[in-house]
């Protein structure tokens, strides 16, 4: 049964006082308006139906936000660039176990898609699904900057290139895993995400 966003929220008290609101594991979808939410450091929101982050842009301090945690919703794009400039300290993204694609890559400043490949090697940007295409856009995003001359984006090209490999390889038909243990940011690392979530979050 799902819930609209709106209801759920309307019922917290002390917007103002917020810093960290958890609104998880509640089948949430719609849109929900956090303009009394003032304070908000982190927004933590996985296993619900949200299918857009639109809403967060309703948050009044942007430059407060430094985590967003959206594991196994339905959203199905993401700005990259939009997100990151619109908050500013955003040191945490988890949008795992999505049907992710990339939307308005070509907005992205140079830096910004440095920090995002960055963010992903330090697994503080989380974005692998077995259901999305945003790691592939990512990495034609990249290779149209080395054609267009920018060669400082070679390694960033490099380790998408690998991380889409490592994931298309990273189970067998027979759901066996490759030997490989090292974590993967697509296709295997759904247990690993949920673990994260428990332990780290």
């Amino acid at each position: 049964m799902t819930n609209q966003a709106q209801e759920h929220i309307s019922q917290l008290t002390n917007h103002k006082r917020i810093k960290y609101l958890d609104i998880s594991n509640r089948d949430l979808i719609g849109e929900a308006d956090l303009k009394e939410f003032t304070a908000l450091i982190s927004l933590n929101s996985y296993n619900n139906k949200f299918e857009n982050l639109d809403f967060l842009n309703s948050l009044p301090n942007k430059d407060k936000l430094q985590r967003i945690n959206f594991f196994g919703n339905q959203v199905k794009e993401l700005d990259l660039a939009h997100l990151l400039s619109t908050f500013p300290n955003l040191e945490y993204l988890n949008c795992e176990n999505n049907p992710l694609s990339a939307k308005n890559l070509d907005n992205l400043t140079s830096e910004q898609f440095g920090k995002l490949v960055q963010g992903i090697k330090d697994k503080k940007i989380r974005i692998n699904s077995f259901k999305g295409t945003i790691l592939i856009d990512l990495l034609e995003y990249a290779q149209k900057l080395l054609k267009s001359g920018n060669s400082s984006q070679q390694q960033n090209a490099q380790y998408l290139q690998s991380l889409v490999q490592q994931g298309s390889s990273s189970v067998k038909p027979d759901n066996k895993q490759n030997g490989n243990n090292t974590p993967l940011l697509v296709g295997g690392l759904v247990v690993f995400g949920v673990s994260a979530l428990v332990i780290g979050y």
